[in-house]
């Protein structure tokens, strides 16, 4: 499903969510609550969402019910108030809660605010330098996966980390030529950026953690040596545009995005043809 269709198919989940709404009240009063609990319930559900979300891991509907003390409750009691709190996240806060399609009952929180990149002062997030850094590498490497047709080995993808100066293999793995091949050390400062160890920030927290990348096993060239492909994970794909992506490797090399033929090719497909438009 591309990115186009996914969003068509959430706002109309919203709009038929809306039409059939009860207010907050007729609501507490099917269920028996007062209004006040009702909208406890919703408020708990929403500081929930927020709380779970800053290390960006996946949301579980399971830990949101028994943590807002919401499972001892009859089901529709739970479906509204989740249901509620998650429309409250997208006009109040601009968040939008994306159901994951791999894993059912846990979900995603997406950011729908549009920042405004020439003037910090009217950002809206605020982020640290770790966490710019952290950022900016990760969209790095989902440009990678992008530009090598959506699959990159992990020998070609350390590689490329090394180049950037933020990877450097264990000296004691190598022997020979190959601990000169090892790479300069990294610069402590960048490593720290990292948790000091770029390679596990990669495979713990970019993929096992936060699903911007996906890790999958396959069959490499020695039987006996383990090797593995990365792809974009489905927080990428939900939250990451592939025009932005295109757009900033043309300003690398300064060239219309035309002239990555099957990359334009698949943004118009997912986004649209005017999603390369430029002003």
């Amino acid at each position: 499903m591309s990115r186009r269709e996914r969003d068509d198919d959430y706002d109309a989940s919203q709009r038929k969510g809306k039409a059939g709404s009860q207010t907050p009240s007729q609501a507490a009063t099917q269920h028996g609550f007062s209004r006040d609990d009702m909208d406890k319930m919703i408020s708990d559900a929403t500081f929930y969402f927020l709380v779970a979300d800053q290390k960006k891991s996946l949301i579980k509907r399971a830990d949101l019910t028994k943590y807002c003390d919401l499972n001892k409750k009859p089901r529709a009691v739970q479906e509204d108030v989740v249901n509620r709190a998650i429309q409250h996240l997208l006009k109040t806060f601009g968040i939008k809660v994306q159901e994951s399609e791999s894993k059912k009952g846990c979900y995603f929180l997406i950011n729908q605010l549009q920042e405004n990149q020439d003037d910090e002062n009217l950002q809206h997030i605020n982020w640290s330098e770790k966490e710019n850094a952290q950022m900016g590498l990760t969209f790095t490497i989902l440009g990678l996966i992008f530009m090598s047709n959506g699959k990159v080995s992990d020998d070609t993808l350390f590689k490329f980390l090394k180049l950037l100066g933020v990877f450097e293999e264990e000296r004691s793995k190598k022997t020979g030529r190959g601990a000169d091949q090892a790479g300069d050390p990294v610069d402590p400062e960048v490593s720290e950026l990292f948790d000091g160890d770029t390679k596990k920030f990669v495979n713990d927290i970019l993929v096992g953690r936060q699903h911007y990348l996906k890790r999958d096993r396959v069959q490499g060239p020695d039987p006996e040596v383990e090797a593995y492909e990365y792809s974009w994970g489905e927080r990428a794909e939900f939250e990451v545009k592939k025009s932005d992506v295109l757009k900033m490797v043309c300003e690398l090399y300064e060239c219309e995005p035309r002239m990555f033929k099957e990359q334009y090719d698949k943004v118009k497909e997912a986004e649209g043809d005017d999603a390369l438009d430029t002003e």
